[in-house]
């Protein structure tokens, strides 16, 4: 049973169809690891067992006669606490909802739940989805399972931390700005984000619960954290699909260009003067190029031809369009006289953009939203002479805990120990966001079991990435190397046969010893 929590969905899956194990007893592996290890994570923060046992019984008893319920039949998962669920919890990180319980699933659990996903909780979050790690009030923060004196990440940072320290088999989230590409790049996992609207955010809380459920926000999508890149291909075909209301509307994706890695054409985008990366994340980008070439792949880095650079798609599209799609309820007064304080002191730093976006007028939003509908065109351009960009997700591992809940723009981290804005951690990752087309899926050539290699990633360096992809794609990834190891011998967070100094890595100095998916 040791391998049990650690196994993918997918391994789950054919597990549980032979009958090696049942959904009860899968169930009962999450909850004796989440009572175990969850006081120290705080990941998970609120669960039903009971009704987790129940739904896992009903699921044996539909296979046992015979029933498919669908690519997730049985396997026990967390949601992230943003995403309504009937009868159970939902509190978004806000003092406001500490007590709400929703009476209908969100469109996404729904589809979860019809797919046989047993949900057995809600994971932890920041206020309303809106910051780069979890922690709230209502909570607390949680912490990254490698180092527990580092952050998680967020906003789905929660669920990250509970599918990297085998409490699930896997979380399914949210994203804006790079909410579950984030915490997967700290806590060693494969974050994906979805086409916007292509999963409905329906009953997704920060507009919500009122007639705010029906709003998607601008940019707002679903995503999921996984420990094997497959795992998104159940995930997304139990969850992609129109809304009832789009119900006319569908969709279909290109076949891939080229099935070989060696037929790929990948631009290496490494490095922009306005978020500078650190030595560990340069040395994996640079490591990643040099597997890439061996394999055959086309490199170009740095083209010329990149669509946009790092500052003009974050100013003029990315902040304005962030804060003109904000949920207003993190507007408390604490928090509000904290970024006029830090705008006072730094008129040019975070502050200003985010109270100017955030009462923009229509106008200037229009603003931003021609800006973006020009880079989504020009990147279309670009990817008729490239498949894949290769870049990273942010400027470094996952940093400190930071102890500042509501001072937003007071929170300054290191790169190489030259001090850099906090919210420097989305620029990176908000460039798939403002062009439409960052969608990391799981690829056709992977179902096919064709040339699509896994990904080596020391402990809080994985990227949010996938295998090649079967349309142009960003793959926004830090790591160390390609590789076909076994993953029977990966070190684990929390493992205790594991030595303490090897659980604070900061670089992998022995992949086949160190690396989270060898």
């Amino acid at each position: 049973m040791s391998d049990v929590p650690f196994q993918s969905a997918v391994e789950q899956s054919r597990a549980l169809a032979a009958g090696e194990i049942s959904s009860r007893e899968l169930v009962e592996v999450y909850l004796e690891r989440i009572a175990t290890h969850n006081p120290a994570l705080n990941a998970v923060v609120t669960l039903d067992p009971e009704r987790a046992r129940r739904e896992a019984g009903e699921a044996d008893a539909a296979r046992a006669a015979g029933q498919d319920l669908g690519p997730l039949h049985g396997v026990p998962i967390t949601v992230k606490d943003s995403f309504e669920t009937a009868g159970m919890r939902t509190v978004c990180g806000r003092t406001d909802l500490k007590d709400y319980v929703p009476g209908q699933d969100a469109e996404a659990v729904k589809r979860l739940r019809s797919a046989g996903a047993v949900i057995m909780g809600k994971s932890n979050m920041p206020p309303g989805n809106q910051d780069v790690q979890a922690d709230n009030p209502v909570f607390g923060p949680s912490s990254n399972p490698w180092d527990t004196t580092r952050t998680s990440g967020g906003s789905a940072g929660g669920g990250a931390v509970a599918t990297a320290a085998g409490l699930t088999a896997f979380d399914f989230g949210s994203e804006i700005g790079g909410s579950t590409r984030i915490p997967s790049h700290f806590n060693g996992l494969y974050g994906h984000k979805s086409t916007w609207r292509s999963i409905p955010l329906i009953g997704h809380v920060p507009y919500g619960p009122g007639p705010g459920r029906w709003t998607e926000a601008d940019m707002g999508c679903g995503g999921a954290q996984v420990r094997d890149a497959r795992d998104l291909v159940p995930i997304l075909r139990a969850t992609v699909g129109p809304a009832d209301y789009d119900g006319g509307f569908s969709y279909t994706l290109a076949p891939p260009r080229a099935t070989k890695l060696a037929d790929f054409r990948v631009a290496v985008w490494g490095e922009d003067p306005a978020c500078p990366v650190d030595s560990d994340v340069a040395a994996a980008v640079d490591d990643a190029v040099t597997v890439l070439r061996a394999a055959g792949a086309k490199i170009t880095v740095q083209p010329a031809s990149l669509p946009v650079d790092i500052a003009t798609n974050h100013g003029k599209a990315f902040q304005p369009l962030l804060f003109g799609a904000g949920d207003r309820t993190g507007l408390a007064p604490a928090s509000s006289a904290a970024t006029l304080a830090r705008l006072v002191q730094h008129p040019r730093g975070d502050a200003g953009p985010a109270l100017l976006g955030t009462f923009q007028s229509h106008y200037h939003w229009l603003q931003a939203h021609m800006v973006r509908n020009e880079i989504r065109q020009r990147w279309f351009e670009f990817f008729q002479d490239f498949d894949i960009v290769l870049m990273p997700v942010t400027p470094t591992a996952a940093p400190a805990h930071h102890n500042k809940l509501i001072d937003w723009f007071g929170r300054p981290f290191e790169v190489d120990g030259v001090r850099r804005p906090y919210w420097d951690q989305v620029k990176w990752s908000a460039v798939a966001n403002v062009s439409g087309g960052g969608r990391r899926r799981p690829s056709r050539c992977a179902r096919a079991g064709a040339d699509c290699p896994s990904v080596c990633r020391p402990w809080a360096r994985a990227g949010a990435i996938s295998p090649p992809s079967s349309s142009p794609r960003f793959w926004a990834g830090n790591w160390t190397a390609l590789c076909r190891l076994r993953p029977s011998s990966r070190p684990r967070p929390l493992d205790p046969d594991r030595p303490a100094r090897e659980r604070g890595k900061r670089r992998c100095t022995n992949r086949a010893a160190t690396c989270h998916d060898c």
